[in-house]
Order: structure tokens, then C-alpha cells, then sequence
């Protein structure tokens, strides 16, 4: 009885995690591909093309799972929901970009712009968090090496000096 609720409670952690990972996949692949929807959008806005349009097209033209919601908003907006509304159930990391959006449909400013810098934003914070990752893998790989070594100095450095005084001190 105890190896079958074992076994029950690895298969559902390891579901669990397996959700976690889906999950944190996809938030990745949301951020690596929206400088390239916002810069696709701004093109689209800036040629005239209406902003339900303009979501359909770059959501044809984006992978998964960034396609997926802004096709979803897209069709949202062809059945004549407020612009709010349609942006609601989106992922969080694409909330700037609604935000962006909605604003420009409410103040009729052109979103073009705001688009431009929410793509050279996305693309910074990317470079930074590579950055920041490739510093802590340096430090995380020398860990390694200093654990190799502290015993050598150890056994070269610190024990003949011992001896050595150990044997001045008793001999």
C-alpha cells in the first residue's frame, strides 16, 4: 500500500512540474517573440491597416503561443468587444502591449511610436537578462575549479606546514 501511494504522489508532483515548465516555456517564448510583433504591428498601423487587422495578420505571421493570443484578441474585436476587454484575458507579459494599444484607440494617437519603443524595450531587458545569466553561469563554473584546488592547497600548502611545525614543537 505504501509503494502504490509512492508512486501516486511522484506521478502527480511530477505532473505538476511538467505544468510548471509548460507554463514558464511559454512566458519565455511570449517574451522572445513580442519586439518582433510589436515591430509587425507598428508596420501594419503605419500603413493604414485597422488595429483588428493588423492582430490577424501578425498573428499569422508569429509562432506559437504569441499567435494564439493575438488572434484570440483579433477575433475578440471582430465580434465587437471593447478593446479592454479583448486585451483582459491576455498573458501578463503581453499587457504593455494592450495597454499600448487601447490607449492609442482612446486617444487616437498613432500607436506606430509607442510600439517602436515597447520593441526596443522588450529587446533591452532580453539583452539584459542574457547578460546577467552569462555572469552568474562564469561564476557558477569556476565553483567547480575552486572546489578541485582547495584540496590541493590543502594537501601541498597547508599539511607540510603543519608537519613541519609539528615537528619542531615534538621532535
Amino acid at each position: 500500500m505504501g509503494a502504490g501511494v509512492a508512486v501516486g504522489v511522484g506521478v502527480v508532483a511530477e505532473r505538476c512540474l511538467r505544468g510548471a515548465d509548460v507554463e514558464a516555456d511559454e512566458r519565455i517564448a511570449l517574451s522572445r517573440e513580442l519586439p518582433s510583433a510589436c515591430d509587425l504591428l507598428g508596420v501594419c498601423l503605419s500603413a493604414g491597416v485597422p488595429v483588428g487587422a493588423a492582430l490577424a495578420a501578425v498573428s499569422a505571421a508569429v509562432p506559437q503561443p504569441l499567435a494564439r493570443h493575438l488572434a484570440a484578441v483579433a477575433a475578440l474585436g471582430r465580434l465587437g468587444a471593447e478593446p479592454r476587454r479583448a486585451w483582459a484575458d491576455a498573458p501578463v507579459e503581453l499587457a504593455t502591449l494592450g495597454r499600448v494599444l487601447v490607449r492609442a484607440g482612446e486617444s487616437g494617437a498613432a500607436a506606430a511610436p509607442a510600439l517602436r519603443a515597447l520593441a526596443a524595450d522588450s529587446r533591452a531587458s532580453a539583452r539584459a537578462a542574457t547578460e546577467a545569466a552569462v555572469r552568474r553561469a562564469g561564476v557558477w563554473v569556476l565553483a567547480p575549479l575552486g572546489l578541485c584546488f582547495l584540496p590541493a592547497f590543502v594537501c601541498l600548502g597547508v599539511v607540510p606546514m603543519v608537519l613541519g611545525l609539528a615537528g619542531d614543537l615534538f621532535g
